[in-house]
């Protein structure tokens, strides 16, 4: 027989995947989230690695802004940067796909330094079983159910997002980068009012998310 595992509570201590890392918006929305959790976020050198690897590959990121912006990183997100210590939990979580281990298995370690449930937020569910990993204590989830479920109603995910906004213009402003890449110099302006919030959560993968914003007030 099977058994039949509750809808978990959203932990206050989130591990974050490269590709949620990867967009500066994302990131910042992560923070607000967090504030309201009161969660701490945490990623590790490996996962910092293959984000930056790929912002730089794909030209989003010019070399020189992506070494100085990591080394800022964790200080300006108010995150934790983990050691790389995830290789004595490769074995229990043997059912992510090989790829994405590292990842699981750092949220395990992480799990067993706390003694508390943790959060692995990612983009790619499919790699990481949600059954298995929910009974070694880790909830993985993507950034669009993590917002739903913490953001019940449109006011307070409207004050969210603001908020998402405000912050990354801040750090933009106190950080702007010394070599713009031509993704950055074409990069669509942030929303300004509800159907531009419809239309960028949308592109950005935020399905669910749009469907509670779009409701009536």
């Amino acid at each position: 027989m099977s058994v039949v595992l509750g809808k978990p509570e959203v932990p206050q201590h989130w591990l974050l995947d490269a590709n949620v890392l990867f967009s500066e918006w994302t990131r910042w929305l992560m923070v607000a989230l967090a504030e309201r959790r009161q969660a701490t976020l945490y990623w590790t050198p490996h996962i910092e690695n293959e984000c930056y690897r790929n912002l730089v590959r794909l030209g989003r990121l010019h070399a020189d802004d992506a070494n100085h912006e990591r080394r800022a990183l964790p200080g300006r997100l108010q995150a934790v940067l983990l050691p790389q210590n995830h290789e004595p939990y490769l074995a229990d979580v043997r059912q992510v796909d090989e790829k994405d281990r590292h990842v699981a298995a750092s949220a395990l370690a992480l799990r067993h330094e706390l003694q508390q449930p943790v959060g692995l937020l990612t983009w790619n569910l499919k790699d990481f079983p949600r059954k298995p990993l929910l009974k070694l204590g880790v909830v993985r989830m993507c950034p669009d159910e993590l917002c739903v479920e913490l953001m019940k109603t449109k006011t307070g995910l409207q004050a969210c997002l603001e908020q998402s906004v405000q912050l990354m213009q801040a750090s933009l402003a106190t950080q702007p980068s010394q070599n713009p890449t031509a993704y950055q110099s074409k990069a669509s302006p942030l929303p300004r009012n509800s159907e531009d919030w419809i239309q960028f959560l949308g592109r950005n993968r935020m399905h669910k998310t749009a469907k509670v914003y779009s409701r009536p007030n």
